[in-house]
């Protein structure tokens, strides 16, 4: 069952969980063009890059606007340019922004950085172990590959390895919420291996996890590949050029980039993502609590 479904099906009484409304995703989409308008003005003044991808690359690509129905805004950084940023945000805009680094010392067990708004909420089922849930923008790290075929596959598997150890360790520690929504044999076997990993916190993980996702320091390599996104290190994987050579599109209204090869790229991931799904396939957005503030 979708979350959506869980959340008109009794999903108020199990987990919390709440529909969001076309108000609040107007008025959650206005926040996310802030954002996303403080990330361009820091990008264009320091010379740094970015990447609209998934569902944010479809939208800029299908309408030259946020999909109606998504609540979020995702890019991609390569490594350098993101820690740079990073770095710029938290010396300049610490007032207005937090920013989630995997290396920190409570990254929440995450391993996606987010530069989040203060003084709003917007908690999903993602976030509910979380204090700091301001409204944010992912922000995908685009890291390097060893040009050796053996030391990239050897970085892989272990990168995968850490991905899955640290997704078990999470499950664990979530096990009484996370069991509300889901179960079987696959959510048991998973509990038991994130017990047998609890001997090191899910912040560690994280931070290993990283570790192995950030090791190659080549900036001219053949190949990169975004690890932390949904089909991780091997899945991910493409030519450097395919990925980091850039052109324009309009993501209402503002000049951002994809790359120039998306087409093919997003083709591979999504089929044909130019063609708008039925209404009952778009998967409506959940949250448990909800401020975007006075704006």
């Amino acid at each position: 069952m979708r979350l959506q479904d869980i959340a008109k099906h009794g999903g108020d009484e199990a987990v919390g969980l709440k529909v969001l409304s076309e108000e609040q995703l107007k008025k959650l989409h206005n926040v996310l063009l802030e954002i996303l308008d403080d990330v361009l003005a820091v990008c264009h003044k320091h010379n740094l890059r970015f990447i609209l991808i998934g569902g944010s690359a479809i939208g800029a690509l299908r309408g030259g606007g946020i999909i109606p129905w998504d609540d979020d805004i995702d890019i991609a950084m390569p490594r350098k340019d993101f820690e740079r940023f990073c770095r710029i945000i938290r010396s300049e805009q610490a007032q207005k922004y937090s920013m989630l680094h995997p290396q920190d010392k409570e990254n929440f067990g995450r391993v996606i950085p987010k530069i989040r708004l203060r003084g709003t909420e917007y908690r999903t089922i993602l976030e509910q172990d979380l204090t700091d849930c301001g409204v944010f923008i992912d922000i995908y790290t685009i890291e390097n590959l060893p040009d050796n075929a053996i030391a990239r596959t050897f970085q892989g598997v272990v990168a995968t390895a850490m991905g899955f150890a640290l997704s078990c360790r999470r499950l664990y520690r979530g096990r009484k919420w996370y069991g509300q929504l889901t179960g079987g044999v696959s959510f048991k076997v998973k509990c038991a291996m994130g017990f047998c990993l609890s001997f090191a916190s899910y912040e560690r993980w994280a931070r290993w996890t990283d570790y192995w996702h950030s090791r190659c320091k080549n900036e001219n390599s053949k190949f990169v590949s975004i690890p932390a996104d949904v089909r991780h290190y091997f899945g991910e994987m493409q030519p450097r050029e395919r990925l980091c050579t850039l052109k324009e599109v309009t993501l209402n209204g503002r000049t951002c980039w994809v790359p120039e090869q998306v087409d093919g790229y997003l083709r591979e991931i999504y089929g044909d993502y130019m063609q708008i799904p039925p209404v009952e396939k778009q998967e409506r957005n959940c949250y448990l609590a909800c401020d975007l503030g006075e704006r």
